[in-house]
């Protein structure tokens, strides 16, 4: 296998916890020989990179409350920087895995062409859920510049190469890692959470953890909660997760109507990392009650930490979650449905159990790490030595 010297660009990092996912990726790779640099934003510094592992934070101040052009501003000299400098330094491969804002990573994409650089993209979203730049026409531009892309499932692959006519061949199917690095071994037991977290030993507790936006289906399991309240009246629902690009006055208006307030502890912010793991080892259950999904991190961080789901049969999760296993799947927007599946777990904590520990063993012999940067290695040799050129030639 050739060597492969790789700049990653992930500009999220630690602004919205992609650094879980971007230092394992990284780090396992340069354990397969690749020579990876992470380039990312400035929060992602204060998050702890593997000891060994090369990172810039080009992304200076790209988020927070200056003023919108401000911040564009700053992303598209961050990318011309590294536009600049990528084949000065010897990059053979650039890797991206977000567009953050699309005209301008659309001209960063054609100077790396110009330069004889292969750009490989992870799709995570197909099409990403904020609207703002992120037209169609514009992802088939963007997607059209690549010489490879990765999704996660493969129905997220038949859906890319339908909706942007791909060749099948230039879409690999590499799923997301676990977040084992980050869950250890030695968990934190069931009681250690709850005390951490000031909740009683023995109510039922589900969990609704990350971004709170409306393609999450938070509204579908507050509507669920009753019917789960009426089984199981102590059970108390635990909300973890910043607001983005939503309106969480229109969750408490929901709560307060279906008369909710003793069942439901929010905490409406970004979860630091130390505080993860008390939130889902002091559940029962997590839920996942998407309206719209590619994949999600939240389901292979519940695993990590050996708990059971409850999820939408959408997207990439109807492929991973085998119902009845390691979690059980619904139909999305069926309040009925969900609270069904919610008291069949509640009902039965020792079935629970066995789903969670069934989800670990899922995610430490089907997702990790080792073996998706081995697959990631591999596309990018395939990359140096195939002289393939763009997925689509367009004008």
């Amino acid at each position: 296998m050739p060597s492969s010297r790789v700049w990653m660009i992930e500009p999220v990092g630690g602004h919205r916890g992609m650094h879980y996912y971007d230092f394992a990726l990284c780090d396992e790779l340069r354990r397969a020989g690749v020579d990876v640099t992470l380039l990312t934003c400035d929060e992602t510094a204060a998050c702890g990179a593997p000891a060994g592992l090369a990172v810039r934070y080009p992304f200076q101040r790209i988020f927070g409350e200056d003023p919108a052009p401000l911040r564009a501003w700053r992303y598209w000299r961050a990318l011309s920087q590294i536009g600049a400098s990528a084949a000065r330094e010897g990059v053979q491969i650039v890797h991206l895995h977000y567009f953050l804002l699309g005209p301008a990573d659309y001209i960063f994409l054609r100077r790396l062409r110009r330069q004889g650089i292969r750009i490989v993209v992870t799709a995570h979203d197909v099409i990403p859920f904020n609207a703002r730049f992120h037209t169609r026409a514009l992802f088939q531009q963007l997607y059209g510049q690549a010489d490879a892309l990765i999704v996660h499932a493969e129905q997220n692959r038949r859906e890319l190469v339908a909706q942007f006519k791909l060749d099948p061949a230039r879409v690999a199917v590499i799923p997301h890692g676990h977040y084992l690095p980050y869950a250890g071994d030695a968990l934190l037991s069931r009681a250690e959470a709850r005390a951490r977290l000031g909740l009683d030993a023995e109510r039922p507790v589900l969990l609704f953890f990350g971004q709170i936006k409306r393609v999450k289906g938070l509204d579908t399991l507050l509507r669920a909660l009753p019917a789960v309240i009426v089984a199981q009246p102590d059970t108390l629902l635990l909300i973890a997760g910043e607001v983005w690009k939503d309106d969480w006055g229109r969750y408490e208006a929901l709560m307060r109507e279906l008369g909710l307030a003793q069942h439901v502890r929010a905490r409406i912010a970004y979860i630091p990392d130390e505080d993860v793991a008390a939130y889902y080892r002091a559940a029962d259950v997590v839920v996942l009650p998407y309206r719209r999904i590619y994949q999600s991190g939240v389901l292979l961080m519940a695993w990590s930490y050996a708990r059971p789901v409850v999820a939408s049969n959408i997207g990439g999760l109807g492929e991973v979650v085998r119902h009845g296993h390691a979690g059980l799947l619904v139909p999305p927007d069926d309040p009925t449905a969900l609270a069904d599946a919610l008291n069949e777990l509640l009902a039965d904590p020792e079935r629970g159990e066995t789903m969670g520990a069934a989800g670990r063993r899922l995610v430490e012999q089907e997702f990790a790490w080792d073996l998706i940067a081995q697959r990631t290695a591999d596309l990018y040799a395939s990359l140096l030595t195939s002289g393939l050129t763009a997925i689509c030639h367009l004008p």
